[in-house]
């Protein structure tokens, strides 16, 4: 999607430049698939070796049969991520709440007995994944407040399968495990499809409609201010659905379970984008999200804001 107004030249990259995944290789030696676009493969998520046959009750994904014996205390958001954008997470929109009421809490209270540990280690490569997004993310907007007479662009090609799906398990941690001494857990006053979270990991399956969203309209501007938030999207029929986070501005949306959806064109959403573009004074960062074949690209343009960094970190 582009905007008349912020609308661009399109930047190619030749085959033999190094590949914006920071391997050191060219892109015709790394990333570059049959159809001449780059794309980083979906992970495997099932756990290796044969399936254990048991399902371990303090794990959610325990519908697989696949679990071990001992339960992990894990963050179900990743640590790296946190440490790269603050250590107080802000919690918004579950049930105890008021409207507009804020749960504060730190990266240390964010683990949670919910994955066996079969699980969770089959899961980490989400986490190696999305810490490259928002390292990603973190660097453009650093760099974009930097004074520099240079206007090369930067990529950085990060695989957009692994991130929606980073999505859903802090969606899950957010479900099984955010509560409060004064309050009720969301698990207690939603119910969860977890077939379908099943399915998202290790089916590819998905409700139509449903996947990774960028929320803010094409032009939206990025604050460094290291500010990051979740909140739980439920349904009216008292269904969890999904999850919103909010990282220095920057939005992303999962839904996972998409029934009760109103799929429709919006102004301030965007599905599955293919390509960020943080701009500033003539620069440019472009975050290079792949996808599978066939899916359409959906280009977002991004103004970066221009808070001193120091202020923004004090």
């Amino acid at each position: 999607m582009k905007s008349p107004k912020h609308a661009q030249k399109r930047v190619a990259l030749r085959i033999n430049e190094l590949c914006p995944c920071r391997s050191g290789r060219s892109i015709q030696e790394c990333h570059l698939d049959f159809d001449g676009r780059l794309r980083k493969p979906r992970p495997i998520l099932t756990p290796p070796g044969p399936t254990t046959g048991y399902a371990h009750e303090g794990c959610y994904l325990r519908g697989t049969k696949n679990c071990s014996s001992q339960i992990s205390r894990e963050h179900y958001i990743s640590q790296s991520v946190l440490e790269q954008l603050g250590r107080v997470l802000k919690v918004t929109g579950v049930p105890w709440l008021a409207p507009g009421e804020e749960l504060t809490t730190t990266v240390g209270n964010l683990t949670a007995k919910i994955l066996c540990r079969r699980h969770n280690e089959s899961l980490a490569p989400l986490d190696s994944e999305a810490g490259l997004f928002f390292s990603a993310l973190t660097d453009a907007l650093f760099d974009l407040q930097r004074k520099t007479l240079s206007r090369r662009p930067h990529f950085h090609l990060i695989g957009g399968e692994a991130l929606q799906l980073w999505m859903l398990k802090a969606a899950c941690g957010i479900y099984f495990s955010v509560g409060s001494s004064h309050g009720k857990r969301v698990a207690s006053t939603h119910s969860i499809d977890l077939k379908k979270i099943q399915r998202a990991f290790f089916e590819d399956r998905w409700d139509p409609w449903a996947g990774l969203y960028f929320s803010g309209s094409t032009g939206t501007v990025i604050a460094t201010s290291h500010q990051v938030g979740f909140a739980p999207l439920t349904s009216n029929n008292g269904l969890f659905a999904g999850a919103k986070a909010m990282f220095n501005g920057f939005g992303l949306e999962i839904i996972f379970d998409a029934r009760d959806a109103t799929p429709g064109p919006y102004s301030d959403i965007v599905a599955k984008p293919t390509e960020l573009v943080f701009r500033e004074k003539g620069r440019a960062h472009h975050i290079i999200l792949t996808w599978p074949p066939g899916t359409p690209e959906r280009c977002v343009q991004l103004d970066a804001n221009q808070i001193p960094i120091a202020k923004a970190k004090s």
